[in-house]
This record gives structure tokens, C-alpha cells and sequence, in this order.
């Protein structure tokens, strides 16, 4: 029987490549699992967010890109509360679904991918959110992608749009942040 023990290195290149651009010290995690078991929608997740990044310091990029954790992750931030080293999840799986769109690689929930490049876009221009704006544009999103100009959840959200509107709940003027061009720089 042999018993030697055999260490295995890991390649850190990718997981200090992604706490660089991220902002995120991957390296402080220490695999408590706080963030996984108050995470409310780990039950949607395939990886749950502490293996996500055991395997971002380990060097598994394919298998964090094939994850559908980081679209899944609702940025409730409820794992940086428990974390121990304030570890910013969120961020991080937001910088994982930004690194995806990047690389063209197909996202794993295209509803949460769809919304979350028009809120972006929604951001880009107003310089905040412009809730009008962002529904009407993630609706006729959801309008192309189905071809479906007669659905019914489009026909009941345009109804209720007009409600809150009605009831000065959403504006159809926009707002504009102050310090637009700052805002520009984050993009």
C-alpha cells in the first residue's frame, strides 16, 4: 500500500487575473460557506457560491464560465453580510456575467442576460436607472426574442406600466443622473 501524499498545485493566474479586475480578494475566502447557506436563491444555483470560488482559485475558468450561479445571483448581498472577511460576492458574480458577455460566451439564463444588458445600457444612458425606460426596452427585448407581438404578460405589463404611471409611480420624462460623464468613465 502506499500511502505518499502528493501535492498539487493549483494555477492562480486565473483567480488573480479575476481579483484584479473584479476588486474582489478571492484569496480571502476560506471556504466557511456563510455566503452559500444564507444565499437566498442557492436553491436555483448548480454551484453554490462558495465553490465557485474554490474553483476560481484553483483555476477551473471553464467550469466557472459553464455555471449558472452568477446569472442566477439576485446582487441581494446577503453573503457579504455574513461573510467573516466581507468577501463581496455579488460583485464578483457580476464581474463573472460582464467577463461572459465579453467573451461572446452564451449565457447560461438568457432572461437574467437580456435584463441585465438593458439595465446596463439603461445606466449608460440616463446615468441611473429610468425604470419607464427599462421595462419598455426589456419588454420589446423579450418582444424580438419571442416574435410574439400579442403576448399576454407583455399586454398585462404595458396595463399595469400605465397604472403606475397614472399614479405618478413611474415618470415617462427621463431623469438625468448629475455627473453623467463620470458615470461614462465606469463603462
Amino acid at each position: 500500500m502506499n500511502l505518499e501524499n502528493e501535492a498539487v498545485a493549483f494555477d492562480t493566474s486565473y483567480a488573480a487575473g479575476c481579483a484584479e479586475k473584479s476588486g474582489v480578494d478571492i484569496f480571502a475566502c476560506y471556504q466557511c460557506e456563510k455566503c452559500t447557506n444564507g444565499c437566498p436563491l442557492a436553491f436555483a444555483m448548480d454551484v453554490m457560491p462558495h465553490a465557485i470560488i474554490r474553483m476560481m482559485q484553483a483555476g477551473l475558468m471553464d467550469e466557472v464560465e459553464d455555471a449558472v450561479t452568477p446569472w442566477v445571483c439576485a446582487s441581494c448581498e446577503t453573503c457579504v453580510t455574513r461573510c467573516p472577511n466581507n468577501i463581496d460576492v455579488p460583485r464578483l458574480m457580476d464581474f463573472l456575467k460582464q467577463e461572459a458577455i465579453k467573451k461572446d460566451i452564451e449565457p447560461k439564463v438568457p432572461e437574467v442576460a437580456a435584463f441585465h444588458k438593458t439595465f446596463m445600457d439603461n445606466i449608460r444612458l440616463f446615468g441611473r436607472v429610468q425604470e419607464t425606460a427599462l421595462m419598455g426596452a426589456y419588454q420589446l427585448k423579450g418582444i424580438r426574442q419571442a416574435a410574439d407581438l400579442i403576448s399576454a404578460p407583455v399586454i398585462e405589463n404595458v396595463k399595469l406600466g400605465l397604472k403606475m404611471v397614472a399614479k405618478g409611480r413611474m415618470s415617462l420624462i427621463p431623469k438625468f443622473a448629475k455627473g453623467k460623464s463620470r458615470i461614462k468613465k465606469l463603462f
